[in-house]
């Protein structure tokens, strides 16, 4: 990956759906160019989808928190398979701190939160949540 390759996949972060000519103007090459270097960044595995940023405020979920949670010894893949599956969970990831699950998770309430805590991730078979820590503010989120 080279530093055009950088450029191109800086301009599609900011925006996916900006025309190939337009990011090929802005980078003083041909719209071909780009074409052939997204394909390559698609099918090398660099570039893993196209997607869209919403904002969960505007979508009812203002509420931001993060979960850390144990798992019972040789039972990841399943307690990571059911989190993948519950609504509002943004992100799941293996940590090896104060637990060893990394969740965020959004919500329209604490309330709806706390609900959502109780009904749907303490319910994961092998999972105990360890630390609940609500978001007071966000300056940068990545979806």
């Amino acid at each position: 990956m080279d530093e055009l390759d950088q450029k191109i996949i800086r301009l599609l972060r900011e925006n996916c759906i900006r025309p190939f000519v337009k990011i090929a103007k802005e980078l003083d090459v041909t719209e071909g160019t780009i074409r052939q270097r997204v394909k390559k960044l698609v099918s090398g595995g660099v570039i893993k989808k196209f997607t869209v940023e919403v904002d969960a405020e505007a979508l009812g979920l203002p509420v931001v928190a993060f979960i850390i949670a144990s798992v019972k010894p040789g039972m990841m893949n399943q307690v990571v398979e059911q989190l993948t599956k519950v609504e509002r969970v943004m992100e799941v990831h293996q940590i090896h701190t104060f637990g060893d699950i990394l969740l965020k998770v959004r919500a329209p309430s604490l309330n709806a939160l706390g609900e959502m805590i109780a009904t749907k991730i303490q319910a994961v078979e092998a999972l105990t949540v360890n630390y609940v820590i609500p978001v007071l503010n966000v300056w940068k989120d990545s979806g």
